[in-house]
């Protein structure tokens, strides 16, 4: 059971991954990190904002519609994803309003359980209905390692929808412990969660993000519209790098071999110190 009543069995892939519980929830498909300072300071200060103001709307359809209003004339409406809305309604829920979440929500404060989300910009419906592509292409493991792992809603929130490089990076260690993983085999093994904190948080301060691809969000819809860019290996004299799924998942770009071989070491470190321990563990 989520914090907000859905069950793992209700939704795709069987485990949910959107509010999690008290201070662990996502607003990637919301356009969360789609605005010009997507840094935790900046991105808290505006939805601390935006919960206070809400706090104060009737709960009516015009005094709500005027909130959107003063909220998008408030903010900068600079966009790195131009095609990618971001939500308005978003805010803090919870107890200390200690993570992310929908301020239209019937369970959100003040809506008394009245879904006002027919008011957002996709329409109710398509909040109650739509997926991310990790509820589908992310194995039930690795979805449960990433929602227990993760230090707060923003990091949780940045990497989860990062299917493709979450992927890669378990199936490498499984592949060097020649064995599939466990849910308590990393999270109860303390140098395996912290190298896989590690890991997911390359995504704030990876030092080889390209400078031309601006912000941290992903945009991970099908449409291809705002494609990663692929490495010019030729450039550096180099052949595709056997990291180089990961490697592009974090938009990276290189000036030098050193650079590339740099980053590499980045990884192949953190993946060595999940395996190590893993047979560290297992060896007692």
């Amino acid at each position: 059971m989520s914090i907000w009543g859905n069950t793992d069995n209700e939704v795709p892939g069987g485990v949910y991954l959107c509010q999690v519980h008290e201070h662990i929830s996502c607003g990637a498909c919301c356009g969360l990190y789609n605005v010009a300072d997507p840094s935790l300071e900046a991105l808290r200060e505006v939805l601390a904002y935006r919960t206070r103001a809400f706090a104060l709307v009737p709960r009516e359809i015009d005094p709500i519609l005027g909130f959107k209003e003063r909220v998008e004339a408030r903010e900068s409406r600079k966009r790195p994803f131009a095609d990618f809305h971001h939500c308005p309604f978003l805010g803090l829920v919870g107890m200390g309003h200690s993570r992310v979440g929908c301020l239209l929500h019937p369970l959100a404060d003040g809506n008394k359980g009245i879904d006002f989300r027919g008011l957002s910009f996709y329409g109710g419906m398509a909040c109650r209905v739509y997926f991310c592509p990790s509820y589908y292409h992310l194995s039930t493991v690795h979805k449960e390692i990433v929602r227990e792992a993760a230090r707060d809603w923003y990091v949780y929130g940045l990497v989860i929808t990062e299917s493709k490089m979450l992927s890669t990076f378990f199936q490498e260690v499984e592949r060097r412990l020649n064995k599939p993983i466990t849910k308590g085999g990393i999270l109860d093994n303390k140098k395996c969660l912290e190298a896989v904190r590690e890991f997911l948080e390359l995504k704030l301060h990876w030092p080889f993000r390209a400078e031309t691809f601006t912000g941290l969000g992903n945009y991970f819809f099908g449409d291809q519209l705002y494609s990663k860019p692929p490495i010019d290996y030729e450039a550096l004299g180099e052949t595709t790098s056997a990291c180089d799924i990961i490697l592009q998942e974090l938009v990276s770009d290189f000036g030098s071999v050193n650079e590339l071989r740099e980053a590499e070491n980045i990884l192949y470190g953190l993946i060595d110190k999940v395996v190590s321990a893993s047979f560290t563990t297992s060896q007692k």
